[in-house]
């Protein structure tokens, strides 16, 4: 019989509830962020690096291997059969999965399901007739979320939209760093165009010593609302297509952080688990694999030295007791770098919701032992057609993880492959998820080659 892995789960279920006999209902609604955003503020135009929402939207496909084998996971469409029966084999997998009838491919998880009656109608029987308490987690909460609690009797198992709304944002961060005495990059929190152009004359010299500076969107996420600024003559140009809008709105209120640029040897992300009683657990750190300010993946684990280690420790336990103290319990995830000088810059943004790392924890528990690294990332596949999991297996071969060899490509999520398709013959970009688990950090670069070298062959750009 195969094993069901998912202790993570478990110890989920007890911080968000004080039981482990719950049944959770994972709503994984990625990019969540854009409904905690202000709607009476003034932003620059931003130009979205990351994919389109359609394959965002499919990367809810990740619960598939956080969820215990008595929960259920709420997906757009149900998800591959063969994809499944592999997740199985590992010990994954095992959960009841549960979609709208028909998946809109412009609608996140949530608006999917309130567009559906007959789902709705699943969930009001599931909360009327379980034998556990039922409990929906959702990846982060916003008002979606609670009036999908609301219309189908399941309670949320973490804070309110209020409370995510508060804690996600740059500004908040940085006031927390202040309060805790927490390293913390020099820069300013803007809410108005004049704190912007005072903020500038304090940061100035950071440009005139030859630095740059960032200028982020407070509530950005994925790369969105992230400027860089390498010189006056950039901060003026964003300055007056601000300027420009306030004319137009007659408001003058925006939400930036305006930074020093700190060049680094490497970005980091660690999590911790907050529970209802403020106890903080430490779920570890890892290395992101960012560009233009979008995630890639994680190497695991870290190459930090035990003196750095401790010092993002320290920065987990004293930001876990402070977000309670704010009203937040759950994940957490906290963005950091390592400088160029080995100087760890603990707390650049809390992302008090669920991060990408959170469903790579049972993977990491159960496949990644000491002595073992892990290479967490996304592949992107030019298709014409869709493809099948079997395909794509096949072609994968000898570079599958198997537990009897320790070693290869764990595919985590295989819906974000697809998910743009529209029509035969019509050319999509889709992305494959997975975990390359090696033996060494040399062994995770040949294996990453040799299946970037096997997806190739896929790839169908004409």
């Amino acid at each position: 019989m195969t094993m069901v892995l998912t202790d993570f789960s478990s110890r989920l279920k007890w911080a968000l509830t004080g039981r482990h006999d719950v049944t959770f209902v994972y709503l994984n609604n990625f990019e969540v962020e854009q409904y905690w955003e202000d709607p009476e503020i003034l932003k620059l135009p931003s130009l979205s690096i990351g994919s389109a929402a359609d394959v965002v939207h499919r990367m809810e496909e990740l619960g598939v291997f956080l969820a215990g084998d008595q929960d259920i996971v709420l997906l757009k469409s149900l998800p591959s059969p063969d994809f499944i029966s592999a997740a199985q084999a590992l010990g994954f997998g095992r959960s009841r999965y549960i979609a709208p009838e028909h998946n809109n491919q412009g609608l996140n998880i949530t608006a999917s399901l309130l567009q559906c009656s007959a789902t709705m109608d699943k969930l009001r029987e599931l909360a009327q007739t379980a034998e556990s308490p039922v409990y929906l987690v959702p990846f982060g909460t916003s008002e979606q979320e609670e009036e999908l609690s609301h219309l189908t009797g399941i309670p949320l198992a973490v804070p309110s939209s209020m409370i995510f709304r508060q804690v996600n944002d740059k500004g908040y961060s940085r006031r927390l760093n202040k309060r805790l005495d927490i390293r913390q990059i020099p820069g300013v929190e803007c809410a108005s165009l004049e704190e912007l152009a005072s903020g500038f004359e304090q940061l100035k010299f950071v440009l005139e010593q030859g630095g740059r500076l960032v200028l982020k969107d407070s509530m950005g996420v994925s790369g969105k609302g992230i400027t860089v600024i390498p010189d006056e003559a950039r901060f003026q140009k964003c300055m007056s297509m601000l300027e420009k809008q306030a004319g137009k709105k007659g408001i003058r209120k925006i939400n930036y952080v305006l930074e020093q640029w700190i060049d680094k040897i490497c970005d980091l992300n660690y999590q911790i688990l907050i529970d209802q009683s403020g106890g903080v657990e430490f779920l570890g750190v890892k290395e992101s694999l960012v560009e233009q300010g979008v995630h890639q993946g994680h190497l695991m684990p870290s190459r930090l030295s035990e003196a750095q280690l401790g010092v993002i420790r320290e920065a987990a336990a004293r930001i876990g007791e402070a977000l309670y103290g704010d009203g937040y319990y759950g994940i957490a995830g906290m963005d950091a770098i390592l400088d160029e000088d080995g100087t760890v810059w603990p707390n650049l943004e809390i992302n008090a919701r669920f991060n990408m790392s959170t469903y790579q924890l049972n993977i990491q528990q159960q496949y990644l032992p000491d002595g073992y690294y892990g290479l967490a990332k996304k592949y992107t596949l030019r298709l014409h057609r869709l493809l099948e999991y079997k395909e794509l297996h096949a072609m994968l071969g000898e570079w599958m993880f198997r537990p009897e060899n320790g070693e290869g490509l764990l595919i985590n999520n295989f819906a974000t492959v697809n998910a743009a398709f529209k029509s035969e013959g019509t050319m999509f970009s889709g992305r494959l998820y997975g975990i390359i688990i090696g033996s060494s950090p040399e062994r995770l670069a040949v294996l990453d080659e040799a299946v970037e070298a096997a997806l190739s062959s896929i790839n169908e750009v004409r």
